[in-house]
């Protein structure tokens, strides 16, 4: 009887012990994501070319919330980077509402010569001339596109809602009929939406430009590795020859990406 009470006691205490562990695991957990917890977004502005581009202005979405402007105070400030230093690039008003503004007079491509050496495992790239360059040879390439690119972070105080951004958070704005799509890759919850861009520049007919505009709010934290949420919302346009007038693109949003707590 005494020995059955006693495996009873060990049992009961084998539990509590292991509840406690479990429990302080937990609050550690716990502490160390609320520690560690950290919210930004992003935007993200890319243009790039495979021909000289003259006079040129490019007019783009940018993410706003409840009428305002997200990044407004870092663009005017020039909180951001950007490159080539050629461009400018500033928040205007439109007839379509405040969008980026990026302009430059005149934005030249040249072909650029490469080679790949050995260099341990992973090899190197390094620069030629016109002259070195043979397309024959499978271990040199020409480069025939430039890129015009802005970057911009800003950290939230606040957790970032990534579940249903739309009305809570910043959005590429302007847009229009925007409707719930079945996502590609799994994500629980796409929708698809129309914007537009302005562009208006002098080149050659054959002339390649591409544009592409993101946004993007995420939450991140360490619990024994990063682990993070967030939402992307992004449009593209590739456009041929010279322009000079607003165009229609279309815009994605996918929404409860990554892990939540």
């Amino acid at each position: 009887m005494r020995d059955k009470r006693t495996i009873i006691i060990g049992l009961v205490a084998v539990v509590v012990v292991a509840a406690l562990v479990i429990g302080g695991l937990a609050l550690l957990s716990d502490s160390l994501a609320e520690d560690s917890y950290t919210s930004e977004y992003s935007y993200d502005v890319e243009v790039s070319t495979n021909g000289t581009l003259t006079n040129a202005t490019i007019l783009v979405p940018v993410p706003a919330a409840d009428g305002e402007v997200s990044v407004a105070g870092a663009l005017e400030d020039g909180d951001y980077y950007a490159q080539p230093e050629a461009f400018s690039s500033r928040l205007v008003e439109t007839d379509r509402g405040p969008m980026l503004e990026v302009a430059v007079d005149e934005f030249v491509v040249e072909p650029e010569y490469y080679r790949v050496v050995e260099d341990g495992e992973l090899g190197r790239t390094e620069p030629i001339t016109a002259e070195e360059y043979d397309p024959n040879d499978p271990d040199m390439f020409v480069s025939e596109r430039e890129q015009y690119e802005l970057h911009l972070r800003l950290e939230s105080d606040d957790p970032i809602e990534t579940r249903d951004p739309v009305g809570t958070e910043p959005v590429l704005e302007p847009r229009a009929d925007a409707t719930e799509t079945a996502c590609l890759d799994g994500m629980d919850r796409c929708l698809e939406y129309t914007s537009v861009v302005y562009a208006e520049y002098d080149a050659d007919p054959s002339t390649e430009v591409s544009i592409r505009v993101t946004n993007r709010g995420e939450n991140s934290w360490w619990v024994g590795g990063w682990s993070s949420n967030w939402y992307t919302d992004e449009l593209a346009v590739e456009l041929t020859g010279p322009q000079a007038d607003w165009i229609a693109v279309s815009g994605d949003l996918e929404a409860e990406q990554g892990s939540y707590r």
